[in-house]
Protein backbone atom coordinates (compact mmCIF):
# COMPACT_ATOMS: atom_id res chain seq x y z
CA UNK A 1 0.00 0.00 0.00
CA UNK A 2 1.43 3.34 -0.95
CA UNK A 3 1.98 5.85 1.82
CA UNK A 4 2.06 3.30 4.68
CA UNK A 5 5.41 2.72 6.32
CA UNK A 6 5.17 -0.68 8.00
CA UNK A 7 8.67 -0.29 9.41
CA UNK A 8 7.45 2.78 11.32
CA UNK A 9 4.65 0.77 12.94
CA UNK A 10 7.05 -2.03 13.81
CA UNK A 11 9.48 0.44 15.41
CA UNK A 12 6.63 2.02 17.40
CA UNK A 13 5.44 -1.41 18.58
CA UNK A 14 8.98 -2.31 19.63
CA UNK A 15 9.32 0.94 21.58
CA UNK A 16 6.01 0.31 23.31
CA UNK A 17 7.06 -3.23 24.20
CA UNK A 18 10.35 -1.93 25.65
CA UNK A 19 8.53 0.68 27.77
CA UNK A 20 6.09 -1.92 29.07
CA UNK A 21 8.85 -4.38 29.95
CA UNK A 22 10.80 -1.64 31.73
CA UNK A 23 7.70 -0.67 33.73
CA UNK A 24 7.11 -4.33 34.65
CA UNK A 25 10.63 -4.46 36.08
CA UNK A 26 9.89 -1.35 38.13
CA UNK A 27 6.59 -2.86 39.32
CA UNK A 28 8.55 -5.77 40.80
CA UNK A 29 9.88 -3.30 43.38
CA UNK A 30 6.52 -1.68 44.19
CA UNK A 31 4.29 -3.25 46.81
CA UNK A 32 0.67 -3.37 47.87
CA UNK A 33 -0.58 -4.53 51.25
CA UNK A 34 -3.77 -6.32 52.27
CA UNK A 35 -5.10 -7.40 55.64
CA UNK A 36 -7.83 -9.67 56.95
CA UNK A 37 -9.28 -10.48 60.34
CA UNK A 38 -9.14 -6.85 61.49
CA UNK A 39 -5.43 -6.69 60.70
CA UNK A 40 -4.47 -10.01 62.27
CA UNK A 41 -3.05 -11.23 58.93
CA UNK A 42 -1.11 -8.90 56.64
CA UNK A 43 0.12 -9.84 53.18
CA UNK A 44 2.48 -7.78 51.05
CA UNK A 45 2.64 -8.44 47.30
CA UNK A 46 4.71 -6.73 44.64
CA UNK A 47 3.40 -5.20 41.43
CA UNK A 48 3.85 -8.38 39.44
CA UNK A 49 1.70 -10.61 41.66
CA UNK A 50 4.40 -12.16 43.81
CA UNK A 51 3.87 -12.48 47.56
CA UNK A 52 6.69 -10.71 49.39
CA UNK A 53 5.68 -11.37 52.99
CA UNK A 54 2.97 -12.64 55.30
CA UNK A 55 2.70 -11.43 58.88
CA UNK A 56 0.43 -13.16 61.39
CA UNK A 57 -0.49 -11.57 64.70
CA UNK A 58 -0.24 -13.98 67.63
CA UNK A 59 -3.91 -13.37 68.44
CA UNK A 60 -4.84 -15.12 65.17
CA UNK A 61 -3.10 -18.34 66.19
CA UNK A 62 -5.44 -20.76 67.90
CA UNK A 63 -4.23 -24.38 67.80
CA UNK A 64 -7.83 -25.51 68.19
CA UNK A 65 -9.07 -23.48 65.20
CA UNK A 66 -6.51 -23.68 62.41
CA UNK A 67 -9.22 -23.37 59.76
CA UNK A 68 -9.89 -19.77 60.86
CA UNK A 69 -6.21 -18.88 60.36
CA UNK A 70 -6.19 -20.61 56.99
CA UNK A 71 -9.24 -18.58 55.93
CA UNK A 72 -7.64 -15.32 57.10
CA UNK A 73 -4.45 -16.07 55.17
CA UNK A 74 -6.37 -17.05 52.04
CA UNK A 75 -8.49 -13.88 52.19
CA UNK A 76 -5.48 -11.60 52.68
CA UNK A 77 -3.48 -13.29 49.89
CA UNK A 78 -6.38 -13.06 47.43
CA UNK A 79 -6.94 -9.39 48.28
CA UNK A 80 -3.23 -8.59 47.91
CA UNK A 81 -3.01 -10.34 44.55
CA UNK A 82 -6.15 -8.58 43.28
CA UNK A 83 -4.75 -5.21 44.38
CA UNK A 84 -1.43 -6.00 42.73
CA UNK A 85 -3.15 -6.99 39.48
CA UNK A 86 -5.24 -3.79 39.46
CA UNK A 87 -2.14 -1.68 40.15
CA UNK A 88 -0.22 -3.33 37.32
CA UNK A 89 -3.09 -2.95 34.85
CA UNK A 90 -3.49 0.72 35.75
CA UNK A 91 0.23 1.42 35.37
CA UNK A 92 0.59 -0.44 32.07
CA UNK A 93 -2.54 1.25 30.69
CA UNK A 94 -0.76 4.58 31.17
CA UNK A 95 1.93 3.40 28.76
CA UNK A 96 -0.27 1.61 26.23
CA UNK A 97 -2.96 4.27 26.17
CA UNK A 98 -5.47 1.79 27.56
CA UNK A 99 -5.02 -0.64 24.68
CA UNK A 100 -4.83 -4.23 25.89
CA UNK A 101 -2.03 -6.05 24.08
CA UNK A 102 -2.30 -9.84 24.56
CA UNK A 103 0.73 -11.29 26.24
CA UNK A 104 2.14 -7.85 27.11
CA UNK A 105 -0.43 -5.88 29.13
Amino acid sequence: MPGIDLNYFIRQANKLTEKIEQRKQELANETVEATSGEGRVTVVANGIQEIRSIKIDKSAIDPNDTSMLEDLITAAVNTALASSRQHMQKELAKISGGIKIPGIT
